[in-house]
């Protein structure tokens, strides 16, 4: 069945936080966020997001609009007969494109959405020849940002008295005495064994990097798993320290992995064992799986991240994502309401107890069971519009 689409809109909402999210990065209390629908002739809608991370992937919101806008033109134009195969030719024509990756990300979520429902199929059958297996389920990390006192009193009986988290992220500030101690209070909130890991977001000096991960190992805390411990640039340290170190230690690369390009350098200087693949950071599930495919032939590790304060559009990506990519070490997502104060899916995308998503919760047809447009549209403060 060919795809007609009549018209493209294109909202920037502000996603308040319920609470401050702080790293060595960023500090951060909401989210400009960018959805897209995309209207059939026949009356069907498809929604994708967006979100942009400038010390990332180094484009902005701005970039992911002027990018959105140079390709809905064509769209409108065109009949989608194969929406992956149509996804690939907007990846070409849009190579040097700054923007591409929220652009794209976007546009393809709310083309794929579009294509389930008209198919009555789950996206991700779009990836997987075989029928998808319900029945399995996955355990998402919680996440601690830099937090102390009142919050960090919060933070342990949420995840430990009322989530009951197994796995979880810490933020690190590549201060090594800090980061012992921060490590340490994580472990002793909770009664029971946890998988701890360790992001840095760039935060460690190179000349700091010995002592910091020999004190690491010397004090048994079970942190083997150091997510982008450099800065994203910095790849003759990393690949130094990642084989001084060889077997002992995990780095995964996140800020430093943005393209394919990316990923082969990491495959050929042995940088990283381990990627962090995002949806929205990646452009959408197409790149991401090709990152993901290309990464578990060369042996290496593979993490689904997510940037704060997704909504249940890009968290519904992921797990159709995670329905395909069979070897993640980790998942991250699915705060939904935990963390945003409002969202566009209703209900919203959660993980529950012992960071627990069900493959059930999958629709049977497109990406998100239900979006509310009506919502969207009041809670804009931007709209562009084609078609």
């Amino acid at each position: 069945m060919s795809l007609r689409i009549k018209q493209v809109e294109i909202f920037l909402v502000n996603i308040p936080l319920r609470f401050s999210i702080k790293h060595a990065l960023h500090h951060r209390t909401a989210n400009t966020t960018g959805f897209i629908i995309l209207s059939a002739d026949d009356g069907d809608f498809g929604i994708g997001e967006f979100l942009c991370r400038d010390y990332v992937t180094g484009e902005n919101v701005e970039d992911s609009i002027q990018c959105l806008q140079q390709i809905a033109p064509e769209l409108t134009q065109s009949i989608v007969d194969n929406p992956l195969e149509f996804i690939k030719a907007i990846w070409n024509q849009c190579a040097d494109k700054t923007g591409k990756y929220g652009a794209i990300c976007a546009l393809e979520l709310a083309l794929f959405d579009l294509w389930g429902r008209q198919q009555g199929k789950p996206v991700a059958e779009l990836f997987c020849s075989d029928k998808l297996n319900p029945d399995n389920s996955l355990k998402y990390s919680a996440v601690y940002p830099f937090a102390s006192g009142l919050k960090l009193s919060a933070l342990h009986f949420f995840y430990r008295t009322v989530i009951q988290a197994e796995c979880i992220k810490v933020k690190g500030t590549g201060r090594v005495e800090d980061d012992l101690a921060y490590v340490a209070t994580v472990r002793k909130a909770f009664p029971y064994p946890i998988d701890l890991r360790l992001d840095l977001n760039g935060s460690l000096l190179s000349e700091h990097a010995e002592k910091y991960f020999s004190r690491m190992l010397e004090s048994n805390n079970g942190i083997r798993w150091f997510e982008q411990p450099f800065q994203k640039h910095d790849w003759e340290i990393s690949e130094k320290f990642q084989k001084k170190f060889a077997s002992d230690i995990v780095f995964c690369a996140d800020e430093t992995i943005c393209s394919m390009e990316d990923l082969e350098r990491i495959i050929r200087e042995g940088a990283f064992r381990a990627i962090n693949i995002r949806i929205a950071k990646n452009g959408g599930l197409f790149k991401a799986l090709e990152l993901y495919q290309r990464a578990v032939q060369c042996g290496l590790e593979t993490q689904l991240g997510c940037y704060v304060g997704e909504s249940s559009v890009l968290a519904y990506a992921g797990l159709h994502f995670a329905a395909v990519a069979d070897r993640l070490r980790y998942y991250e997502g699915c705060f939904g309401n935990y963390l945003n104060k409002w969202d566009v899916v209703q209900p919203s995308l959660t993980f529950t107890r012992k960071g627990k998503i069900s493959f059930k919760q999958l629709p049977h047809a497109g990406l998100v069971p239900f979006f509310n447009v009506d919502r969207l549209r009041k809670k804009a403060f931007k709209t562009y519009c084609s078609g």
